[in-house]
């Protein structure tokens, strides 16, 4: 999937760029913006419930949505206007800075990620050093994800990678990566996964340490809490040691980082999915968006809906459930983790816990 959306990126990036000429939106692209709109009010709730500053902004960087046919910039950087091809204005009833480009043949048949470049050689990228999100529309993301059926499910999905570019275009967030990988100590999160996937002792280990989170969440004392975790501080110490001594690298700063992004982005998620039934989509969008399911709603009370937040699945990145459930630990005791989340970029989840059970 990467590398085609990096042909894509290819194809925005060597085309020459004349003077852009305003369209008026098709009924079908009128459709787009209001789908937008529709993640902006989404946005807006699930930001002034659980993160204030994520809806500050109606999108925090740019994001780019294919159709079958054509791409749309939404919030485009001034700096991309050099790094595209040929594109439209299109008009929208929102004053947002819509262009159109026309699609290259070998486009992605489905993405739904926030990427960004950081290596010189990738300058004339449109998400050099800044993270752009690339979506498929929920009519392409139904062909290819089974999951994906609707513009609810569809609109959850946005939502986790709308909240990780909000992460990522925190300054201190995007530095702190950024110098990670230029040294060298950083790896991305797929290859994280194949670590835990391919290493059946580490594998082992971080399935007792998550079975010894889950237990912390549910004790019903503080001391018992503490004794837990204390236990799990043990265990993750000596993987991270084990792994260090055989491969001498320091597996925990790049655990550590991406169970801090991940893990508030899935507590962001499962909030958002409780309280979806609150969040009044506009009128247009359930007259005339033919994926719109009015009878649609997600029961997070279900023990399958649980336990995909809190228990690992091969399928699922490993450190977004053990994230989850240390955000579940920092909520359940109040901690104002969210106070220096960004300020802090290298303080690590568990870190938190450590200062607030004050275990030595």
């Amino acid at each position: 999937m990467k590398l085609r959306v990096l042909s894509v990126l290819l194809f925005f990036a060597v085309c020459f760029q004349a003077q852009a000429q305003i369209i008026k939106p098709s009924p079908e692209e009128k459709l787009i913006t209001e789908r937008f709109e529709y993640i902006r009010i989404i946005k807006k709730y699930i930001g002034n419930l659980f993160w204030k500053n994520f809806s500050n902004n109606d999108f925090p960087g740019t994001v780019v949505y294919f159709s079958d046919s054509a791409s749309y910039f939404i919030n485009p950087l001034p700096e991309m206007k050099e790094k595209v091809s040929k594109y439209t204005i299109m008009e929208n009833d929102y004053d947002w800075n819509i262009w159109k480009l026309r699609m290259p043949l070998d486009s992605a048949v489905f993405v739904m990620e926030t990427q960004f470049q950081f290596t010189p050689k990738s300058k004339s990228y449109i998400n050099y050093k800044t993270p752009v999100l690339f979506c498929s529309s929920p009519e392409l993301s139904r062909k290819e994800k089974e999951k994906l059926n609707t513009t609810q499910e569809w609109s959850i999905a946005m939502m986790h990678e709308l909240y990780h570019q909000y992460q990522y275009s925190n300054e201190a967030i995007l530095t702190y990566m950024l110098r990670l990988y230029e040294e060298k100590k950083m790896i991305d999160m797929d290859s994280l996964q194949r670590i835990y996937l391919n290493n059946q002792a580490f594998r082992d280990t971080i399935k007792l340490e998550n079975e010894l989170l889950k237990q912390a969440v549910a004790a019903s004392s503080l001391e018992e809490e503490k004794k837990l975790f204390s236990r799990f501080l043990k265990l993750r110490t000596k993987r991270d040691i084990d792994y260090l001594k055989k491969k001498k690298f320091y597996i925990n700063t790049p655990e550590n980082f991406w169970e801090k992004l991940e893990g508030t982005c899935l507590m962001m998620e499962k909030q958002l999915k409780e309280n979806f039934r609150n969040i009044q989509p506009s009128e247009y969008i359930m007259k005339n968006d033919p994926m719109y399911d009015p009878s649609f709603a997600f029961n997070e009370q279900e023990l399958s809906e649980i336990q995909f937040y809190n228990q690992l699945d091969d399928s699922k990145f490993y450190f977004g459930t053990t994230g989850y459930n240390m955000v579940q630990l920092l909520e359940k005791n109040n901690v104002p983790y969210k106070d220096n989340f960004f300020s802090y970029a290298s303080l690590p989840l568990e870190l938190q816990l450590k200062y607030f059970y004050k275990i030595k």
